[in-house]
């Protein structure tokens, strides 16, 4: 349900025909990768780049990975119990992005997500979209706060500085 209206509210705010600036740019991204998992989410940093044309249209790719490390609690008659984990994605996404220096973003597209629980790694593929707010801090220095769903348990809470050219 929650990916739909996700993809509802991108595509309403890509609807919305205003000018931005063209070009090309690159970025560092960190936030916490919060998840359903009784315990500590894992905090992730990344990499991101991409390519915006004069409608605010735009086609950008993100990888991260975990700085630090979530730990899964489970608590039985048996004892306590912990395992770390760690989640690395790796999405495509057709983006948007409004005019002006405060501005907003959203995005749609496809990601891989990997998770790794004590050595043992999972993978899955699905749709993923994002809501944000970005700010110029000069012409060439954005700085961007967003949520991506990245799959049903599994939320990014990010921040981004952004490096166009």
């Amino acid at each position: 349900m929650m990916k739909k209206v996700l993809a509802a509210a991108v595509m309403l705010g890509c609807s919305i025909s205003v000018q931005a600036s063209e070009g090309g740019y690159f970025g560092t991204v960190a936030g916490l990768m919060k998840t359903s998992i009784n315990g500590d989410s894992p905090f992730n940093a990344g990499i991101r780049a991409g390519y915006t044309w004069n409608s605010g249209f735009g086609l950008e790719g993100e990888y991260t990975t975990s700085l630090v490390d979530g730990e899964a609690r489970f608590n039985s008659g048996w004892g306590d119990f912990r395992w770390d984990y760690s989640i690395s994605t790796f999405g495509a996404y057709a983006t948007y992005r409004s005019q002006g220096d405060l501005y907003f973003k959203g995005r749609l597209g496809v990601l891989n997500e990997s998770v790794d629980f004590e050595g043992e790694k999972e993978s899955d593929s699905g749709l993923s979209a994002g809501l944000g707010l970005g700010f110029n801090l000069s012409e060439t220095v954005n700085l961007e706060a967003e949520y991506t769903l990245v799959e049903e348990d599994v939320d990014f809470w990010s921040g981004t500085l952004v490096f166009r050219f």
